[in-house]
């Protein structure tokens, strides 16, 4: 079976916790299988944290991260996610990452899943692809979407 290959997107917006959450679950069969026989012992996922570069970036709380992989050089994924993010006043500001909101539509059109966790649906919601769709996030971000 091959394997599927995962895309976390790492920008500087993003919580700490919840990429590094997804992370660890996504490749922590080798451990959960020995709390359950019907878990598979390796991965089914070929995860990578993705970024616009592979420079460090500091995500929202301030503790750096090294992507990975810059976005540029991956050319398909199965499921890219955006983990949750986090700004001032809980006011997202469009257009600020727009590389990886193409990336995220070049993916898309090769057929990749795309998902986020929580208020990760804020640069999710900048492809478009979300437009006349309903979807969930923070209550605290509810201003972003008033007029």
């Amino acid at each position: 079976m091959n394997s599927i290959r995962v895309s976390i997107v790492a920008i500087p917006d993003a919580m700490f916790s919840t990429l590094s959450g997804i992370y660890d679950v996504l490749n922590a069969f080798s451990i959960l299988s020995t709390y359950d026989n019907a878990l598979p012992k390796t991965s089914p996922f070929q995860v990578k944290i993705v970024a616009p570069t592979q420079q460090a970036i500091n995500t929202a709380s301030g503790l750096p991260l090294n992507a990975q992989v810059a976005i540029a050089d991956v050319d398909c994924t199965d499921i890219a996610i955006i983990p949750s993010v986090m700004v001032e006043h809980a006011i997202w500001k469009t257009g600020r990452y727009p590389e990886v909101v193409q990336w995220l539509l070049d993916m898309h059109s090769q057929g990749a899943t795309l998902c986020s966790a929580c208020s990760g649906v804020l640069l999710l919601a900048e492809t478009g692809l979300l437009d006349g769709k309903e979807a969930t996030m923070h209550w605290a971000y509810a201003s972003t979407f008033k007029g």
